[in-house]
């Protein structure tokens, strides 16, 4: 019997001799092939995506019903705990008033200003805002219009958070205007991350479209509506990811970094700066930031193809241009129209009898010419409106009598 285990042992001995386990290769491996599941295959859902969330910022003030300028890490969802005004590797405090809304624009700001958060000395201070209430969504449509600032160091992101699971739709480093970086974090016991990089023109020229579409079997990036990344929540064996749909039915490895069905993510849009030497360049001193070193954000829009349980289609609800208190086209009165209903951003074009006593993004104030007579007619156009997903129009007109 002695000589039976002393054999075998010189057989298991020379076996791992000759072919040494590898165990970093394994533990590569292990970063992007999980356990297995077992998967129907069958076709994607391509039904049409509803508007559940958005915020067009036609305001004066940031909405405070959907956005605080904070991480809600404390007990209580305020400001009040170490993480809820930094950020990791960057060298910035989150700061209240680097946050402004003007011209239908949300502004997110950056200074050179040295201070302590809960004894974190930091140099920089920034913006970022942080939805609130029931905007916590599992899978769905995450899209933001924008334009990102130009800067060694600066460190724009618009992301999702919840759980264990982050969604950077995008992160910027101001060095690298041209180069989108977007990734998949997991942050339970073991950390598991994916991430990629597209390569475009300069994105700080000018506003762009960003987004990622996460559903049940797979996420998709995109920048101006072309598609740029995509991960599964199934790989091959060696970690590649399969296609969300249309899939052989069967047991396949999982990716370890997908995001978790019961995770939902808050959305976040933040402008940092960068400690030196980390995820961009930031610089070495403080140095003042030029006034243009701004993330200017024109809407922030979220659709899911079937609205989770706490949320509505908004734009089921009908949709019209109105005059708000008074029948159409008073002679001898300023009248106010708006559009009744969710849209977008609105331009306003009149007939010629008619005076332009005011207008904005959200209303029209009018006034009927002495002259006026025939028929008079109001137009509002929205060139991206968050229903259609495209340009809108509403017309209002009546005849006059002579």
């Amino acid at each position: 019997m002695n000589r039976i285990v002393q054999w075998l042992c010189t057989v298991c001995l020379m076996t791992v001799m000759l072919h040494p386990i590898d165990l970093n290769a394994q533990s590569k491996r292990a970063k992007r092939v999980g356990p297995t599941a077992f998967s129907a295959g069958g076709p994607c859902d391509t039904s049409a995506w509803k508007l559940v969330f958005h915020d067009e910022f036609n305001g004066e003030r940031l909405d405070p019903g959907k956005w605080v300028t904070w991480f809600t890490y404390s007990d209580d969802g305020s400001d009040r705990c170490e993480g809820c005004r930094i950020m990791g590797t960057s060298n910035t405090i989150f700061r209240d008033d680097l946050v402004t809304v003007e011209n239908g624009r949300l502004k997110l700001g950056v200074r050179s200003q040295g201070g302590e958060w809960y004894g974190k000395r930091k140099e920089h201070e920034g913006g970022m805002v942080h939805s609130i209430g029931d905007a916590k969504f599992t899978y769905g449509r995450f899209e933001v219009r924008c334009r990102i600032p130009r800067g060694a160091g600066l460190w724009p992101a618009f992301w999702g958070f919840g759980g264990e699971t982050e969604i950077d739709v995008f992160e910027f480093c101001g060095e690298q205007p041209r180069l989108l970086k977007g990734a998949l974090h997991r942050w339970g016991g073991t950390r598991f991350s994916s991430s990629g990089k597209h390569k475009a023109q300069d994105l700080s020229r000018g506003m762009h479209d960003y987004a990622v579409e996460w559903d049940r079997d797979g996420i998709s990036w995109f920048l101006d509506g072309r598609l740029v990344q995509y991960r599964g929540r199934f790989v091959d064996r060696r970690g590649r990811p399969l296609p969300a749909c249309n899939r052989e039915s069967g047991d396949h490895p999982t990716a370890p970094y997908f995001p978790r069905s019961e995770d939902g993510i808050n959305v976040i849009l933040d402008l940092a700066v960068s400690a030196p030497k980390a995820f961009c360049k930031g610089p070495k001193k403080p140095k003042p930031w030029p006034a243009d070193a701004l993330l200017e954000v024109d809407h922030v829009r979220v659709y899911q193809r079937t609205p989770q349980a706490n949320m509505r289609h908004l734009c089921s609800a009908e949709r019209g241009l109105i005059a708000v208190g008074a029948l159409p086209f008073e002679r001898g009165k300023e009248q106010e129209f708006r559009v009744d209903g969710v849209h977008g951003a609105i331009d306003w074009t009149v007939s010629p009898g008619i005076e332009i006593v005011h207008q904005d993004a959200e209303r029209l104030i009018i006034r009927l010419r002495p002259e006026a007579q025939g028929e008079q007619w109001v137009k509002a156009f929205s060139e991206n409106d968050p229903c259609t997903r495209g340009p809108m129009t509403w017309r209002a007109s009546r005849v006059l009598d002579l």
